[in-house]
């Protein structure tokens, strides 16, 4: 009898039909710059099984190492960063106070916000870096992690119901990551033939500058220049950012090295005439706005101007497409939050994909939308309400800024959720 049964039972073993295996995600991430090589080395470093290829339309790794622009780092960007063992160590420069106020004629008291690392019980608040040092780290990092990047490699996207397809794109700029409607479908670039590739999932980690990009749906031009320089003043900075907010828009003075990095927010036609009278004009002008915490102005020399904006994306995910960094927001620098809102997204989508394989990848990203709804909302508002609030030319608005600046410097615990929110983004 046990032998009838132990037959039976082979029988039945025999005929059951084999569980398949989950089939491992196909991810292309489209942009090899510091948001996109992020994704991949978290993704490498959480040990995900995804089929990771990255693509890149630059010629070669070489190519943007030399971008002098310098970047606003939060000190929740820099554990993001050291934890992939890509944080450029040396080359930052720590922000350990944030002095925050308002220039105004016509009222007799100035109210300041001064947000300190040692209340946060921080290091620091933030760090300058220049993009071609945070850049050349993490892509020191990629290669230890043997991820391997196509570079001169421009791709278009096309998405079918369960798939998309990248083409090689005979075109530039946005054609490089996309449609030129931003969507997730459209015609794709010259030459596809046989070298086009089917993934689970596009991520474009790619959208160029505000000028120069598609209109989405929330798109506001501010009307405003920024002028990029070096500024040095006799007071040592001793690790000061100075955020002095103008009726043309904001001055930003990011410390870096010994000296200021400049960001000037001023309207089109005054960027034009500064640039055109020269390093002296702007001096006496910067001297007029500057709290006095910064001492005297003594040498300023302007690199450049881009126009400001807000061009962002109601959704960042449209079917098996996902838009991070500039690709999905572009800010203005008032905050200096764009691209630690993309380390952000780029941490937690890359959790996600860690955990699912194909047939669960739907699910993982309607995940990723619910996750990261909040902290983009919160952000892309606070943001706009900032460039747009300083510059509002309406009776009493000058007094109601200064209110407003009085209360968050007398009220801790409101000051506190702001700093943690613009440190580490939304934590639920």
């Amino acid at each position: 009898m046990r032998e009838t049964c132990c037959v039976d039972r082979l029988h039945r073993d025999r005929a059951a039909p084999a569980q398949p295996q989950p089939r491992a995600v196909r991810v292309a991430v489209v942009g090899a710059g510091p948001v996109g090589l992020s994704l991949a080395l978290r993704m490498r470093q959480l040990g995900s099984r995804a089929e990771l290829q990255v693509f890149d339309a630059q010629p070669d790794a070489q190519a943007a190492l030399a971008d002098p622009r310098v970047l606003a780092l939060s000190e929740g960007s820099r554990q993001l960063l050291q934890a992939l063992g890509a944080w450029p160590g040396d080359a930052a420069t720590a922000i350990r106070h944030i002095h925050v106020s308002q220039h105004a004629s016509g009222l007799s008291s100035l109210p300041r916000v001064m947000l300190r690392a040692e209340e946060a019980a921080l290091p620091a608040l933030g760090y300058t870096v220049r993009y071609g040092e945070l850049l050349g780290a993490l892509q020191a990092a990629a290669r230890q992690a043997g991820i391997e990047v196509r570079y001169a490699s421009p791709v278009a996207v096309r998405e079918g119901q369960e798939s998309v397809r990248l083409c090689p794109s005979s075109e530039a700029g946005d054609a490089a990551v996309g449609p030129a409607d931003g969507s997730a479908d459209g015609s794709v670039g010259s030459g596809a033939g046989d070298a086009a590739q089917d993934f689970d999932l596009a991520v474009l980690a790619e959208g160029g500058a505000f000028h120069n990009q598609p209109q989405r749906e929330l798109h506001h031009d501010y009307g405003q220049t920024a002028l990029i320089g070096q500024l040095r003043c006799d007071r040592a900075h001793d690790g000061l950012a100075v955020e002095r907010f103008t009726p043309d828009g904001p001055v930003a003075l990011l410390p870096r090295g010994a000296d200021y990095a400049l960001v000037w927010c001023v309207p089109p036609q005054r960027a034009q005439d500064i640039l055109r009278q020269g390093a002296t004009e702007a001096l006496r002008a910067l001297q007029g706005l500057l709290p006095a915490v910064c001492g005297r102005a003594l040498d300023v020399q302007l690199f450049g101007s881009y126009p400001l904006g807000l061009n962002a994306r109601v959704r960042t995910r449209r079917g098996r497409t996902v838009q991070l960094g500039n690709a999905a927001q572009t800010l203005h620098p008032v905050a200096g939050q764009g691209l630690n809102l993309g380390l952000r997204d780029s941490a937690v989508l890359a959790r996600l994909l860690a955990e699912t394989d194909a047939a669960g990848l739907e699910a993982a990203l309607r995940r990723y939308d619910l996750a990261r709804l909040p902290d983009r909302a919160v952000l892309l508002g606070l943001t706009d309400l900032l460039a747009r609030g300083f510059t509002w030319d309406l009776p009493g608005a000058p007094a109601l800024r200064a209110g407003a600046l009085a209360v968050l410097s007398a009220a801790w615990p409101l000051r506190r959720a702001l700093q943690r929110h613009m440190l580490f983004g939304w934590r639920s």
